[in-house]
């Protein structure tokens, strides 16, 4: 063989590897996704809501017990659908199938779970306007409380005692005790009552409400011990320390507050609005998701307005939590993935790919129990509940590509052309004429 037709088989040889190696290494994000950088994991189960979509979850601290729920359309929809209210029990082999279920003609909002998992609150939204109290041995609801508006947002103590139900279209949020919901006591707001952040105990609440205000209270008394204009929009984000000492709540930047005092310790300015936001149950560490032109995770040790580290996923955030301790940070973000953390470094732990953007609005798609073991996550129409311990190869999530046929081609490829040029070096050999 003459040195131009070696020459020509060493490039078309050069090429078919170089072909092979951009295709499978250096796909672009618009076409598909490779990415070896993180650990995946394997969910312990998962429990599909078939067309339903998932509109909140609640794990206990222990993680024994995990509540789901779901309705027919996505987020903001104005017309009634049908939704349920799902119980599962993990310490039952695992088991992914509901203990009971409890369905309503319109839909849940919002969802909490007591620590020990011996009650659960659940919001009605849109012409619902009730909280439903459960007992976790019975589907049929322990009562029903009449709110006369949407009920955004549920959170309850960690006994089980009270539970409160912020109202939007009151303008009001009610402290309900489990066994007496009809002596409920009112706590006015401004404009709609959208979130509600309890301490453990039931003593203490901060509230949001559509008009940027921030009200804390000690509930013990129905008018706010402080409030505090936040600039900008409303804020979604809200969350308190388990001794209610700390509040921390989002907008235009995190804002974070001791109990005594109206005016922040620190803000922050995220790159955009602060979608997200948690602070550990001892209070010395705050995470928060950013929205809309932010994709950022940030995480706060309180004595510091500097972030500890941030990492930016590809799309908004729509949930964090974090463990008591603020051991491990989890996120959920639009990119379909649910991220862990350490505390100590930025790097996930792991990541997994679920099967859609989560439909519904505001943070309630995801929670960790207090040790941070276990953690549920609600994806597009399936609900997951993960072991923190299980790690994996990374996953390669290449869309629309099946990885088997592409290596196979590439495969035979560089086979055949390896023969080519194993043949004509053999052709060479018995015919050393043809060299030049």
């Amino acid at each position: 063989m003459n040195s131009k037709r070696r020459n020509f088989h060493f490039i078309v040889f050069l090429t078919i590897i170089i072909l092979g190696l951009q295709n499978s290494f250096f796909i672009t994000e618009t076409s598909a996704y490779f990415d070896y950088s993180n650990p995946s994991t394997t969910p312990l189960w998962s429990y599909s809501l078939g067309n339903q979509f998932v509109s909140a979850v609640a794990i206990s601290s222990d993680g024994t017990y995990i509540t789901a729920t779901c309705d027919d359309s996505v987020s903001n929809a104005s017309l009634p659908d049908n939704g349920k209210l799902y119980l599962f029990n993990n310490s039952i082999s695992k088991k992914k199938t509901p203990l009971w279920n409890y369905s309503l003609l319109n839909r849940f909002s919002s969802v909490a779970i007591s620590a020990n998992g011996s009650h659960i609150i659940a919001g009605g939204g849109y012409s619902e306007r009730r909280a439903y109290l459960f007992n976790y041995s019975n589907p049929t609801p322990q009562w029903i409380y009449y709110t006369n508006g949407e009920v955004y947002d549920v959170e309850i103590t960690e006994d089980g005692d009270y539970a409160t139900a912020a109202s939007g279209g009151l303008g009001k949020v009610f402290l309900l005790k489990n066994t007496e919901p009809f002596s409920a006591l009112g706590f006015d707001t401004t404009g709609l009552a959208l979130r509600v952040a309890l301490s453990s105990n039931g003593s203490y609440m901060a509230v949001t409400d559509n008009a940027a205000k921030l009200y804390f209270f000690n509930t013990s008394r129905t008018s706010p011990e402080w409030t505090f204009a936040l600039p900008g929009d409303m804020s979604c984000a809200l969350s308190i320390s388990a001794d209610g000492n700390y509040i921390a709540s989002g907008g235009d930047k995190v804002y974070i507050f001791k109990k005594n005092s109206s005016i922040p310790i620190w803000t922050y300015q995220a790159s955009d609005y602060v979608n997200s936001i948690k602070v550990s149950q001892d209070g010395n560490y705050i995470v928060a998701g950013g929205d809309y032109m932010d994709h950022n995770v940030y995480l706060f040790n309180r004595s510091n307005s500097t972030p500890e580290w941030i990492y930016s996923t590809r799309d908004a955030i729509a949930s964090v939590d974090i463990s008591f301790n603020g051991d491990y940070i989890v996120a959920h973000s639009y990119d379909h993935y649910i991220y862990l953390f350490n505390k100590s470094s930025s790097i996930p732990i792991w990541r997994y790919r679920l099967d859609g953007a989560f439909a519904s609005s505001y943070d309630y798609s995801l929670e960790i129990s207090s040790d941070g073991k276990y953690i549920v996550v609600g994806g597009r129409h399936c609900v997951y509940l993960f072991d923190r311990d299980i790690i994996s190869a990374p996953n390669l999530n290449i869309s629309g590509y099946n990885p088997f046929i592409m290596f196979l081609l590439i495969g035979i490829m560089l086979l055949i052309s390896a023969i080519a040029i194993f043949l004509n070096h053999k052709k060479m050999q018995r015919n050393p004429s043809n060299k030049i």
